[in-house]
């Protein structure tokens, strides 16, 4: 009974002597099946022909190495029509041909290498084992492949090999739970070659990515395509984001609420503002978008300055002043230090300073054509490019906007308007934090669902965005598919363009977004084997090929 716990197949083998030492323990074992079959004609025999012996590894014991020293025989084969005279007796249930190891010592090295290489070496050294990282690797891929059926409802999804460069994608029968295949990459072409040679999928789950659903159509076109619900409402989420970034001054105001603001004063007759025909000419104007651009952005950010200046007063660190305008703690910073607001202003060194006299003096003369001017320069021996004078007429430009005239009019006009923020500051909430404040209303404190309110009152497109919103998210939770068409139509009304471009994507993929409306079935899952084939990916330290991958995540699952 003792014998029989300590050796593989007792029926076949006798336990004859143990051999210990402190590195090693060698069992000599014998042979004792009666009759053994050829292996080529499988006619018994049970005339030896001689004895040999050969040493084989087995199970370590408590971290001491196990050797069998198994002696066994050849045997004469009685066909005469058959090819072998003599052949050795097979042991199938303990040693395969010329092997070294046992068989139950190969799957223990192959359960050990599903751990990684050289994690899984580390492993063998300490149960006893003396395997190298190849070594398991290759017990790994030697093993046999599993045979998974055509699976009824199949997960689609990508997955990277190397995240921005390269991508696979992974299959999972969402039924049994399981990984059944990795393609080496996303193509629409490689997807419908498999679900062509895998007819019977009934139900595919997929992310909104066009690719799958071009595959799916080619390779499947019985198959129910059905859109992942998360998706849908991380698409919702992007457009809302998208929307929100228009409106981050309504955004700030609205986390920190405003004063009313005082009556302006009458300016002294020298600080006001000289009317446009008094004003010095420049030798460079050059009008267009970006003027009008540059001029709203300091225009707002001489408010933000003198706002900020009113905060100290009124007794605020720079990192509460930080939070609550949104800005930078440094910026804060030198912003105080300063007594009047001075943009920062970089000149870059160019080759077009030493042409500034001649790009001037035609400038007067009412040549206004970059491409004229640049021509000229090309001929006075200039080497740079159009574009690089269109650049430079640009910044010409605004440093002279910036050095001149306009700093003055900003300041006078906006110093009366001065306002304050009303009681402590509130952190700036970022555009997606915005998001899941309107997405998610039942989890907000009581200032926060005050500044969703005040944003919604002060913006007629936030409001309609936070209806549609919430209307699309009940419409998904509750599987409202009748509600679809309404909500489609109504988000294309809606003058809101990242909606009506939402409303616009989903109209096309319309089956699949039904479908996700009406079945049980998600990409969750899918994502779930996708984050540990990661994580497999990651503990084997960059020795993840295709293959070797395949065989661990379908052992794992």
């Amino acid at each position: 009974m003792c014998a029989a716990t300590l050796i593989p197949d007792p029926d076949r083998l006798r336990l004859e002597c143990i051999a210990s030492g402190p590195q090693l323990i060698t069992l000599i074992v014998k042979t004792i099946q009666p009759l053994t079959p050829c292996p080529s004609c499988g006619q018994a025999s049970r005339r030896v022909h001689s004895r040999y012996e050969r040493k084989v590894a087995d199970l370590p014991w408590n971290g001491v190495a196990v050797c069998l020293r198994l002696r066994s025989r050849k045997f004469f084969c009685l066909n005469d029509l058959c090819s072998r005279s003599i052949f050795t007796e097979r042991l199938p249930a303990v040693v395969a041909r010329y092997a070294r190891r046992t068989l139950r010592s190969h799957e223990a090295l192959r359960v050990i290498g599903e751990f990684g290489g050289e994690a899984g070496s580390r492993l063998a050294q300490a149960l006893g084992y003396h395997a190298s990282p190849d070594t398991l690797l290759r017990r790994v891929r030697q093993a046999p492949t599993v045979a998974h059926p055509t699976p009824r409802v199949l997960g689609v999804d990508d997955w990277a090999k190397r995240r921005g460069r390269s991508y696979g994608t992974i299959l999972v029968d969402l039924e049994r739970h399981c990984t059944i295949d990795l393609l080496p990459d996303r193509e629409a072409a490689t997807l419908a070659n498999w679900l062509r040679a895998h007819p019977g999928v009934e139900i595919v789950t997929r992310d909104r990515a066009r690719a799958y659903a071009e595959a799916i159509t080619s390779g499947a076109p019985q198959a129910v395509q059905v859109a992942d619900r998360w998706h849908l409402i991380k698409n919702l989420s992007e457009a809302l984001e998208k929307l929100l970034h228009r409106q981050q001054r309504l955004i700030r105001e609205a986390a920190n609420p405003l004063e009313e603001p005082s009556q302006p004063e009458a300016l002294p007759l020298e600080t006001q503002p000289l009317p446009p025909e008094e004003r010095a000419p420049s030798p460079i104007s050059f009008p267009g978008r970006r003027r009008k651009e540059v001029t709203k952005r300091r225009t707002l950010h001489i408010a933000l300055f003198n706002e900020v200046k009113e905060l100290k007063r009124q007794g605020l660190t720079a990192e509460e002043i930080a939070k609550g305008v949104g800005k930078s703690v440094r910026t804060i910073r030198r912003w105080l230090t300063q007594e009047e607001y001075r943009e920062r202003t970089r000149h870059r060194r160019s080759l077009l300073d030493a042409h500034f006299s001649y790009i001037a003096g035609e400038w007067e003369e009412g040549c206004h054509n970059a491409m004229e001017l640049w021509r000229g320069l090309v001929a006075r021996g200039y080497r740079g490019s159009y574009q690089s004078l269109n650049h430079y007429l640009h910044r010409q430009d605004d440093l002279r906007r910036r050095a001149g005239e306009l700093s003055l009019v900003s300041d006078q006009l906006l110093r009366p308007v001065r306002q304050v923020r009303i009681g402590r500051l509130m952190p700036t909430p970022s555009p997606r934090q915005v998001v899941w404040m309107i997405l998610k209303p039942e989890d907000l404190e009581e200032e926060q669902r005050g500044m969703i309110d005040r944003l919604c009152a002060a913006s007629v497109d936030v409001h309609r965005a936070k209806g549609l919103a919430l209307a699309f998210l009940a419409m998904v939770r509750g599987r409202q598919v009748e509600k679809l068409d309404g909500w489609l139509s109504e988000a294309g009304r809606s003058q809101l363009p990242e909606l009506e471009s939402f409303a616009e994507s989903l109209a096309q993929d319309r089956g699949a977004v039904e479908a996700a409306l009406r079945y049980e079935w998600s990409n969750g899952p899918v994502e779930g084997h996708v984050n540990r084939l990661k994580l497999v990916k990651r503990q084997m330290f960059g020795r993840a090929k295709l293959d070797l991958l395949k065989a661990r995540v379908q052992k794992v699952a």
